[in-house]
């Protein structure tokens, strides 16, 4: 695929995420809906379209070139099957979750309860999986996003809401690293609209910034998620393999 498909794909990717149809972006481009499916199908933006649509997604140019060129080898989903593995066994979902956020093999070892075989094996299978490349001297590439897509109502989501909600949100969030904010009021569709374009940038900053901070090493950073709220944390089935 071009440099240039990819960057059309990823801007079709964003459009998505934010819940922005192509009628939506006719309106805010003033042009005809019919005109943008064209814009798309030829893959043919202006400059001065490219940085229309920047504003519009709430990114730089050079933020959504380096989407693209992440977004050359990396996967955007998994099959039922593969959540269904993953949600199964708790060392490979471990693993899983360390590769995604940048992890080194040694990383991995030292911090959880994983012997260097048991290691190499789950690598393998996320390997086989698309999710990562086990390359020579046990180094690590990872395949998907820190948040690739979930299958709506998959394994991933049924075990997020049986398994990860309720730890999460059974905290005061009352520390320094912890904020948690509840608005309530009568706002218009349209204000709801852009509300939710907010917000959708807003998840969109975290996978950003989570993938910048891969520079940094694994103790420096810490175990985070974000629900229209933020606290350090770590899922429990993830600590008790912590080492003691």
């Amino acid at each position: 695929m071009s440099q240039s498909s990819r960057l059309v794909q990823v801007i079709k990717r964003e459009l998505k995420n934010r819940q922005i149809s192509y009628r939506d972006l006719a309106e805010q481009l003033q042009l005809s809906e019919s005109a943008v499916k064209q814009m798309f199908s030829a893959g043919n933006f202006t400059l001065k379209r490219l940085d229309a649509l920047c504003d519009i997604l709430g990114l730089a140019f050079s933020e959504l070139a380096k989407l693209a060129n992440d977004n050359q080898s990396a996967i955007s989903d998994l099959s039922v099957e593969q959540e269904e593995r993953l949600v199964s066994d708790p060392v490979l979902l471990l693993v899983a979750y360390c590769v995604v956020n940048g992890w080194r093999f040694e990383d991995i070892l030292e911090r959880y309860e994983i012997s260097e075989t048991q290691c190499v094996q789950k690598l393998a299978e996320l390997d086989r999986m698309r999710l990562a490349e086990l390359l020579p001297g046990n180094r690590i590439r990872a395949l998907s996003g820190v948040n690739f897509s979930w299958q709506s109502n998959g394994p991933i989501e049924q075990f997020f809401r049986r398994e990860v909600q309720d730890q999460f949100f059974d905290n005061a969030f009352d520390s320094p690293n912890a904020v948690r904010l509840v608005k309530s009021g009568d706002i218009s569709a349209a204000t709801f609209t852009q509300l939710v374009n907010r917000l959708q940038s807003a998840g969109q900053l975290f996978d950003d910034l989570a993938r910048e901070d891969h520079v940094y090493p694994s103790d420096q950073r810490h175990g985070s998620s974000m629900i229209l709220a933020i606290r350090q944390w770590e899922f429990g089935a993830f600590k008790a393999l912590e080492r003691g």
